[in-house]
């Protein structure tokens, strides 16, 4: 298992990488909220929004908590240490880097398209490229892969617990927002060929008729 110090090294990585991750998106032209119209909407329930931010929001301040209170956020609960530990937790590194990488990469595509509300504005275009070429919710990949990253690095039952529950909110959220992309008065028919040919949250390699999940 990784001592502190090199704990809190992989936990500074992380805060820096996150960091220049938002300011690199601050480029990204977003849309501001009410300078378009909102043409469609399948809102959630309004506990599992106030969940969903406040469950990825936890995530991504983990590691802040190396600093704060180590003994809450590090390998707590405790429990035996086991072999090959510090390479699990290097593991959740890279899963962390990766994570960070593909929602950046994400939002870029989705550009002005990008709000944590599930809601179709006016002039709003089916996103396909870069990881939608083959994902239909990479950034919701991004998040959980983030998730499960922090709680393998920092040994974390909680964090993978949270993760699992993020994970069921993330199923929920994709298929409404499914539902709305393919209703007829937003993309109809051409999104169910997306679908078709696509993953929900891993990518699909193999073309065909079949629109449920992954």
């Amino acid at each position: 298992m990784l001592d502190l110090f090199l704990l809190r090294v992989c936990a500074a990585i992380v805060l820096v990488a996150t960091v220049v991750g938002f300011l690199a998106l601050r480029s990204v032209g977003f849309a501001r909220p009410g300078t378009t119209r909102v043409v469609a909407t399948n809102a959630p329930a309004r506990w599992t929004e106030v969940a969903w931010v406040g469950g990825f929001s936890v995530t991504l301040l983990w590691p802040v908590g190396a600093f704060v209170v180590p003994t809450l956020v590090y390998h707590w609960p405790a429990f035996p240490d086991f072999p090959g530990s510090w390479i699990v937790q290097i593991v959740g590194l890279v899963l962390v880097v990766g994570g960070g990488l593909l929602l950046s990469t994400a939002a870029r595509a989705l550009g002005r398209h990008l709000t944590p509300a599930i809601q179709v504005r006016q002039g709003h275009q089916l996103v396909q490229s870069g990881p939608y070429r083959r994902v239909r919710h990479p950034l919701y990949t991004a998040l959980l892969t983030l998730g499960l990253g922090q709680g393998l690095l920092f040994l974390s039952l909680p964090i993978l617990a949270l993760t699992v529950f993020m994970g069921g909110l993330a199923v929920y959220r994709a298929r409404l927002e499914e539902d709305l992309l393919r209703s007829p008065g937003v993309f109809g028919a051409r999104y169910d060929e997306y679908v078709a040919r696509t993953g929900r949250f891993l990518p699909r390699f193999r073309s065909g008729a079949r629109t449920d999940k992954r």
